[in-house]
């Protein structure tokens, strides 16, 4: 190969930006002879494509109907040789010709998604414009994160949550005493990496055996469509899978146990064409003829975890003397009782964040399960350089070296009998 090229990012080892980065790199080009060229330009784009087909209709109306949409988020361009005055093509002298470049990324950028039916990517094509001939492009990608700091969502996510179900189950005209399940997380927020406690609380109050608890973390995907119609298609995904023992009859048993978050994309795209949103889902296998009990709930994967807030500190002024030189302490004052005045804003501390420090730095890493994809098209017929196959890489954290403080004492939901439903 006489023409040689080659994209580098020069901030970011991998190429995993946060939306609203400056993203910069350069552009390598190698000839072993002068080469002519009309136009040397760097293209950067980002879009979200959807796409799928189904089939309508039945006998010899039977058809296929595709849905699509589509949707730009980034497009720049930059000339990096330019033509001559008079149009001309130019002559680029044979060696190593090095370009630099930069692009602010906007700070509404979707997140990167590689998915079944649709994908969410942005690319770096340089095409060199040749007079007369094909023209040559090289293309890489590069990951596009939305940050979703979690201490900045609702402060619902760090209350814990509970569900409950309780069921009877019937046969013929006999009806058994009740199956109580009870799940709890202390918060519904997460990052990669970090690991979800879950509490499953059982009373089998009937005599049926309880074969196994399935504890999942769930993906859902939904991909939306614009053309020909609005419709949209839903997969689920099981991330992360715990199959625990199962529960004689008439008898009580309490789990305990850990999910670590793999590494997959954040929660996002409530607005795109792709929207990713994640779950905690247990199922409860009783042997027999009925449905099985099944809970869920809603969680949020984030880019940087939730920080515990500290309580509040309360400065307690100097015990006053008084005028006989006794202190005002001696006058009934009890340690730890709630004083008839609190002291003004100005002796409330409260530290509501720790230092950025205390947080491991996060690694990008390729998405649980994700295959690589091959980003050219039809209109790369043309491409020059090494083509590696394309993967999105995200924020995930190792929590192993350092000790991660637990949620306060009193946003823990205390742990009461399961109480008995008709």
């Amino acid at each position: 190969m006489k023409v040689h090229c080659d994209i580098r990012f020069t901030n970011s080892t991998h190429g995993s930006y946060l939306s609203g980065q400056l993203l910069t790199g350069e552009v390598q080009i190698k000839l072993t002879e002068p080469k002519r060229f009309n136009e040397i330009t760097l293209r950067i784009i980002g879009y979200t494509s959807v796409e799928w087909s189904e089939k309508r209709g039945q006998g010899k109306r039977r058809r296929t109907v595709f849905y699509s949409a589509r949707r730009d988020h980034l497009s720049s361009q930059k000339v990096l040789f330019r033509p001559q005055q008079n149009g001309n093509p130019a002559d680029l002298p044979a060696g190593e010709h090095i370009y630099q470049f930069a692009c602010e990324l906007p700070s509404s950028l979707p997140t990167s998604f590689e998915g079944t039916y649709g994908h969410c990517r942005y690319t770096a094509q340089v095409v060199l414009d040749r007079p007369w001939k094909f023209n040559l492009t090289h293309k890489v990608g590069f990951t596009v994160v939305q940050p979703r700091d979690l201490n900045l969502q609702s402060p619902s996510i760090r209350i814990p949550s509970r569900m409950e179900d309780a069921r009877v189950f019937c046969c013929g005209i006999w009806r058994t005493q009740p199956l109580f399940v009870r799940l709890t997380v202390p918060c519904t927020g997460y990052v990669p990496g970090q690991a979800i406690p879950l509490t499953i609380d059982l009373d089998n109050r009937s005599t049926r055996l309880i074969e196994g608890v399935n504890m999942k973390l769930q993906q859902e995907v939904i991909y939306r469509a614009e053309s020909p119609s609005p419709k949209f298609r839903r997969q689920v995904h099981t991330v992360v899978k715990h199959i625990g023992d199962g529960v004689e009859g008439e008898s009580t048993r309490q789990y305990v146990q850990r999910l670590v978050v793999p590494t997959v994309v954040p929660t996002c795209g409530d607005q795109n064409l792709i929207s990713v949103a994640y779950r905690l889902h247990l199922t409860v296998r009783v042997e027999g003829c009925g449905s099985d009990p099944v809970l869920e709930i809603p969680l949020i994967i984030g880019t940087t975890p939730l920080i515990p807030e500290q309580p509040a500190t309360v400065a307690i002024p100097p015990p006053t003397v008084a005028a006989d030189g006794a202190s005002a302490e001696a006058g009934g004052f009890n340690f730890g009782n709630v004083p008839e005045q609190l002291p003004s804003a100005s002796g409330v501390m409260r530290q509501s964040t720790l230092p950025p420090e205390y947080l491991p730095p996060p690694t990008y890493e390729e998405a649980m399960n994700a295959a690589a994809v091959v980003i050219t098209d039809d209109t790369d017929t043309h491409a020059i350089g090494s083509t590696k196959p394309y993967v999105p890489l995200y924020p995930s954290y190792n929590f192993n070296d350092i000790q991660w403080p637990p949620l306060p004492p009193d946003a823990r939901l205390p742990q009461l009998p399961l109480p008995p439903k008709q």
